[in-house]
Formats: C-alpha cells, sequence, structure tokens
C-alpha cells in the first residue's frame, strides 16, 4: 500500500451522496489531518462498493473492514480503530449482520417466487425486508438485479452477482468444476 499503513476508501457515489457522503468524506480528511494522521492513513473516496443504499460507506484496508451508515458523530470510533485500535463493531458491515441477512432473504425470496418475477412482486420481497421502494431501482444500476420486458410487462431476477455475494449459487458439481 504504497507508504502508507491503512487506505480508507469512502463510497460517493449517488445514493451515498444523497446521504451526506461528501459531507462525510470532507470532514473526514480534516479530521485525519488534525490528528496528525493524514500522512500515515491514505484517504480516497470512490464510485461505489455496492452497499449504497446503507450508506455512506467506508471500507478500511488491509483489514477490509467496511463501515456502513457512517456520519460524523462516528468518527471517534472510526479513528480508533485507525490509530491501533479494534474496529467499531456496531459500524461493521459483514455477511452476518442483520442488514446483510435482510437483502439474502430479499433474493431468496425472489428466487422462490419462481425464475423471473414481476417487478412489483420484487418490490414486495425487498419491502417485506424493510427496503424502500428505491432499494430495487439501486439493485439494477449495481448489477444485484436484472429487468427485461417480456410482452409489456417488466420481470426481474437476481443476477449471478446477487447470488453469489449471497452464497446462493448451487454447488458445482465437482466433475464440472
Amino acid at each position: 500500500m504504497y507508504w502508507n499503513r491503512k487506505h480508507v476508501l469512502i463510497c460517493t457515489a449517488s445514493h451515498c451522496n444523497q446521504k451526506g457522503a461528501q459531507n462525510v468524506a470532507g470532514r473526514f480528511r480534516l479530521e485525519a489531518k488534525r490528528k496528525g494522521i493524514d500522512t500515515d492513513v491514505l484517504i480516497n473516496t470512490c464510485d461505489s462498493i455496492d452497499l449504497c443504499d446503507i450508506g455512506p460507506n467506508m471500507v478500511v484496508y488491509p483489514e477490509g473492514v467496511i463501515y456502513s451508515g457512517v456520519s460524523v458523530k462516528d468518527f471517534p470510533d472510526i479513528f480508533e480503530h485507525l490509530t491501533g485500535g479494534e474496529p467499531c463493531a456496531r459500524l461493521v458491515l459483514a455477511a452476518d449482520t442483520e442488514s446483510e441477512q435482510a437483502r439474502r432473504r430479499v433474493y431468496i425470496a425472489m428466487l422462490e417466487s419462481g425464475e423471473r418475477l414481476t417487478e412489483e412482486a420484487a418490490q414486495a420481497c425487498a419491502a417485506a425486508e424493510g427496503f424502500e421502494p428505491t432499494w430495487l431501482q439501486e439493485q439494477y444500476r449495481r448489477g444485484f438485479a436484472a429487468k427485461r420486458d417480456v410482452d409489456g410487462v417488466v420481470m426481474t431476477n437476481p443476477t449471478t452477482k446477487a447470488l453469489q455475494r449471497y452464497g446462493l449459487l448451487p454447488a458445482r458439481d465437482a466433475d464440472t468444476a
């Protein structure tokens, strides 16, 4: 990682931006400078880490820790991590956190509804897990769901990207692997 001990990527894609990511990124850089760690910790913005619906998000490398729903009030805990402490557990997003499990349940419900389902049915699967109507649109944009017009009806299905991320791809036969 060049000459830096850690690298922080802050998502500033449109959905995260709508939730204040530019403010978080700018103030985070200022705070790093005030704390004197701006030469030890490289801080960059990035387009997306595919989790914008729960943003603003940031990833800390080399650990690969993902923080979601970050606000300025969270900075003390994040800077504690950056200066040698443990990651801030309440902000960490991992495969077993509730928000990731909710996403997984949406894709399971979509699969159980059939190979392709109407956009309304896909919206209902998302709403059942507490996701706003804009969530499905974000999944289309990020490549986790696909839609196709079939005889004037928008049909939706999860993509391989979503199925792989959430461990929903069928096991491959050892002979074909």
